[in-house]
């Protein structure tokens, strides 16, 4: 009995403050309706407003972008002109090391020539010592 009468009493509160809440909630919508449409039509003109400005900043976008466009054209030019001359220059200078890795192929052929003939001539006056100091040094002795 106790449990019903607590729940009697929350559920006449309950409907006491819903009754509230729907006057405050008709009253509301009655009072702020044209102050809600106010705000809304305020909050389009500032969005209107906000794309002029940016429609009338535009065309100096524009022709900023456009000059940017035509600076970076030059300097593309120029960078283009450059490289060509760059290629121009390289090349001959390709064909130069070219014919110098070549010549150097041929001296270190001739380094390994000269100095296998070196190897073979010190060779040479090593037996052509051996063949006039030897005899020579027996004659000493005998002598």
């Amino acid at each position: 009995m106790k449990k019903l009468e607590k729940l009697t009493i929350r559920l006449h509160d309950m409907e006491c403050e819903r009754n509230e809440l729907r006057g405050i909630l008709a009253n509301y919508t009655n009072k702020d309706l044209n102050n809600r449409l106010n705000f809304e039509l305020e909050m389009l003109e500032m969005e209107h407003k906000q794309v002029m400005s940016a429609l009338q900043k535009l065309p100096m976008e524009i022709s900023d972008a456009l000059d940017k466009c035509k600076g970076l054209i030059e300097e593309t030019e120029y960078f283009s002109y450059l490289h060509g001359r760059f290629l121009r220059e390289c090349n001959p200078l390709k064909k130069s090391v070219r014919v110098l890795r070549i010549q150097n192929i041929q001296l270190w052929k001739e380094q390994i020539e000269l100095q296998k003939t070196c190897e073979e001539v010190k060779k040479l006056l090593k037996e052509a010592h051996e063949k006039i100091c030897d005899p020579y040094a027996e004659q000493q002795q005998v002598g």
